[in-house]
């Protein structure tokens, strides 16, 4: 009897974390993957409702790709003889709602004519994605005119979607690791709620005597300790010295693709780029004008942005000195970045499973020997004794 209980409760168990999988879409695919024999059924016995649930809590469209598809659209227009201003009005309609919010003010400042820099100057809301803020800053530099503008919002929008790629690639490749650590974590509290159910025994120990109030309180300790712990590890994020460089030259490929020089580039993200940008580029400007030339305060870049910037330095150096042509090299930079990025990406993706194993072992374990294993064995010598 309680071995057909187990089974029964098991099943439901595995069906209503499978039905959880369903109803995100990065679980859904995780699902077709590891349980395909599964999937078919499930399927079929949830054609009617599934599509419901689904489209209830369908992700909203991301604003690095919505952004993007915005500067494609202005980019385009613009290929068709109108202007940035108008272009921009024009596209706004393709933007999803939660997206078009974060730039009404950019709109509003191309109906009437006033400068662009202002939108930036006056710094966005907390809430703005930092994908949405690099696409108006795209704009802002395209808007000086120039033959360049279109190319600089071409390239603005290829940053977006491989940055995009890169945040994408890591979620889905680090999917399945946590996964199956969530399940590992309900398995504690599903079996002892199991036990519960089906051995009187158990259910004496837990809910009558003081060692079984202490294994409920030490099993849900270390239960939920686990599963924030996997938690903080799921979302570790890269070095932001990493982020900050990569800021740092895809908006100066951007700013001289739309026709500024060097130091108007610099000039332009000392006023309304992102905060460690600013100052980075703001602590050059500074240093070049009191006491020392433009080209030998550049390695300030590198105490800002670490060893990486070494070669968008040399190459900034070299374009001073000798005149050599600065937007094919730092695009070639700015490529090995964004690899370089997709790289940690990976990495972090691939040691995730690792670093899993220590909450697993060290929180869950113990929460499911203390809620399951414990009661059994205490009631069992409580059974021995009395007999």
């Amino acid at each position: 009897m309680q071995l057909l209980a187990f089974v029964l409760y098991f099943s439901a168990f595995y069906l209503a974390v499978e039905h959880y999988a369903f109803t995100h879409w990065t679980r859904l695919r995780i699902i077709h993957a590891v349980m395909p024999a599964q999937k078919h059924l499930l399927l079929a016995s949830s054609q009617s409702y599934l599509p419901r649930k689904l489209n209830r809590k369908k992700r909203p469209f991301p604003p690095a790709l919505a952004t993007a598809d915005f500067l494609d659209t202005i980019e385009r227009s613009i290929h068709t003889g109108h202007s940035l201003r108008a272009a921009v009005n024009d596209a706004l309609h393709i933007l999803p709602a939660h997206i078009q919010v974060h730039f009404q003010t950019l709109a509003l400042h191309c109906r009437i004519g006033a400068p662009l820099e202002e939108v930036l100057t006056n710094a966005p809301a907390n809430d703005t994605p930092t994908d949405v803020v690099f696409g108006i800053q795209a704009i802002v530099a395209a808007s000086g005119g120039g033959v360049g503008t279109r190319y600089a919002l071409e390239r603005a929008s290829w940053v977006l979607r491989e940055r995009h790629s890169v945040n994408e690639e890591r979620r889905l490749q680090s999917a399945q690791a946590l996964f199956s650590a969530r399940v590992l974590s309900w398995l504690p509290l599903a079996f002892g709620t199991m036990m519960v159910a089906t051995n009187p025994n158990v259910r004496d120990v837990l809910f009558t005597t003081p060692v079984g109030f202490l294994c409920c309180g030490v099993g849900a300790t270390l239960n939920f300790t686990g599963r924030w712990w996997m938690k903080k590890l799921s979302h570790q994020k890269i070095d932001a010295n990493t982020y900050a460089f990569i800021d740092f030259i895809d908006l100066l490929v951007v700013l001289l693709k739309s026709g500024n020089s060097t130091h108007r580039s610099f000039l332009a993200m000392s006023q309304w780029a992102q905060p460690a940008v600013r100052n980075a580029v703001a602590d050059v400007l500074t240093t070049s004008e009191t006491s020392t030339r433009f080209v030998d305060a550049l390695p300030l870049l590198i105490s800002y942005f670490g060893n990486g910037a070494t070669g968008v330095v040399n190459a900034l150096a070299a374009s001073e000195r000798d005149g050599l042509p600065l937007a094919p090299l730092l695009e070639r930079l700015s490529h090995e970045a964004h690899c370089e990025r997709r790289r940690i990406a990976q990495e972090d993706a691939a040691k995730l499973p690792v670093r899993m194993a220590f909450p697993l072992v060290l929180c869950v374990l113990p929460s499911f020997v203390t809620l399951s294993i414990v009661p059994i064995l205490v009631g069992a010598l409580s059974s021995l004794t009395l007999s």
